[in-house]
């Protein structure tokens, strides 16, 4: 890598090689050059399975690399429909245009709903007449008792009222705690690599790189550390059945950068003229960007190709994106679609990074020029 470019340009090249463009020049360099010794590009026919990780919300999109020439029957239909004197644009430079063949969001843990406490009964009538210190001195533990099956007038009152009461409600609400072990989350892990993910017969994984603290917080949440422990056990289930051979192909696993796929996606969009909200500050909604650049996507049959079997699911995300579906119309798949809308970018990101890999590789800087903002 020529030392004497300048630090902008060394931010944009490994920006469009996927890689974080904070450092020093030095450091930027060694990035890029280590990108540039093991380029591992996409031939046609290879499927990129594009995970973004959750326990609740785990969504993932099935791309394929096409081969010269091949459309699939949904991205035909579409353009039919389109004026023919519409103009189309092929160049050397034009993004790889993955075909969609499965796109999906799941629960792996589904949320175990609230159950309520039983009504309690009517309270017995207090005697007719009663002092007013009689009253003052039971009041405290009607208050208390207001919570539970218990009548002020009768039975112990104070600590063992108290007891009572806690014993009886134990007694009558059922307690249920969330398993969210090891031996849960690896059962669950194992499940969704064997009997889900690999029968979709990918040749390479990409999964969303998890972080321990967010938002600069000091501290760190119990959720985060169950999410990043199903992280590492995907990644051990990967290697464990790539290393005994049940995972036919390359098998290939690739961790990628959450803000590096949003950060290259918006340069890709505004440099093709397309007008994209800000991503920084405090009232940047990066989610709703992300959102409706696969809106966009999908609506105008760019950057991606739908198959004829990830065309309803390409069609519910428009209707619901368009707000045509509310509420409960919604299928599980899209009651979250930033879900759904991270695991496809990051998918289409990835591809396009190897591609750009490439081309340095064969071309030199001026290879990305045409992505290069002046």
């Amino acid at each position: 890598m020529n030392a004497s470019l300048k630090g902008v340009q060394l931010r944009q090249i490994a920006q469009l090689l996927g890689k974080t463009r904070t450092g020093t020049k030095a450091v930027l360099i060694q990035r890029i050059e280590e990108a540039l010794e093991n380029p591992k590009p996409l031939a046609p026919g290879t499927r990129i399975l594009s995970i973004d990780l959750g326990i609740r919300n785990l969504a993932y999109s099935l791309l394929e690399i096409p081969n010269a020439n091949h459309e699939p029957s949904a991205t035909k239909a579409k353009k039919t429909r389109k004026k023919k004197n519409a103009p189309t644009t092929t160049s050397a430079s034009t993004p790889v245009k993955p075909i969609l063949h499965a796109w999906e969001r799941l629960a792996l843990i589904p949320k175990i709903p609230k159950i309520s406490k039983p009504a309690a009964a009517p309270k017995k009538k207090a005697k007719a007449k009663q002092s007013k210190k009689t009253k003052k001195s039971q009041q405290s533990d009607v208050e208390f008792e207001d919570d539970h099956d218990e009548s002020p007038a009768e039975g112990p009152t104070g600590a063992e009222a108290e007891a009572e009461a806690v014993a009886d409600d134990k007694a009558t609400t059922p307690v249920i705690i969330e398993d969210f072990s090891p031996a849960r989350l690896s059962a669950v892990a194992v499940d969704l690599i064997l009997n889900r993910l690999l029968p979709l017969r990918p040749d390479v994984v990409t999964l969303e790189q998890q972080r321990f603290r967010s938002m600069g917080g000091s501290g760190v949440y119990e959720w985060t550390l169950r999410v990043n422990s199903l992280e590492a056990m995907l990644y051990a289930i990967l290697t464990t059945v790539r290393t005994l051979g049940r995972w036919p192909g390359e098998g290939r696993v690739e961790a990628v950068v959450a803000r590096n796929v949003l950060e290259f996606m918006v340069m890709q969009e505004r440099k093709g003229g397309v007008e994209v909200a800000g991503i920084w500050g405090k009232d940047a909604d990066n989610k709703k960007v992300k959102k409706a650049m696969v809106g966009r996507m999908l609506a105008a049959g760019e950057g991606v190709s739908v198959s004829a079997e990830a065309e309803p699911v390409a069609r519910e995300y428009l209707d619901v994106w368009n707000g045509k579906l509310r509420g409960k119309k919604k299928s599980d798949s899209f009651k979250k679609l930033d879900d759904m809308a991270d695991c496809l970018l990051q998918g289409i990101a990835f591809i396009r990074w190897q591609e750009n890999t490439r081309r340095l590789t064969e071309g030199g800087i001026e290879a990305l020029q045409d992505q290069m903002v002046d």
